[in-house]
């Protein structure tokens, strides 16, 4: 399953302030997100976590019912 990526205003301002920081690379930026978008497992070097632990949510799998 495809998730759609929407962009509201405090991304696009919180991405412009990013974009100036000497750290940011946007190329992988760009890659974490579609492989987001795309219900895929993070690889081990993005440090694959929950960002709420009590969630019910299983990490590389959707939401549990």
């Amino acid at each position: 399953m495809k998730y759609e990526i929407k962009r509201t205003n405090k991304f696009i301002k919180q991405y412009s302030k990013i974009l100036n920081q000497k750290e940011f690379k946007e190329d992988e930026f760009i890659k974490v997100l579609s492989i987001l978008s795309n219900n895929e497992v993070l690889p081990a070097k993005y440090k694959n976590h929950l960002l709420n632990p009590k969630s019910k949510r299983h990490l590389g799998m959707s939401y549990t019912k």
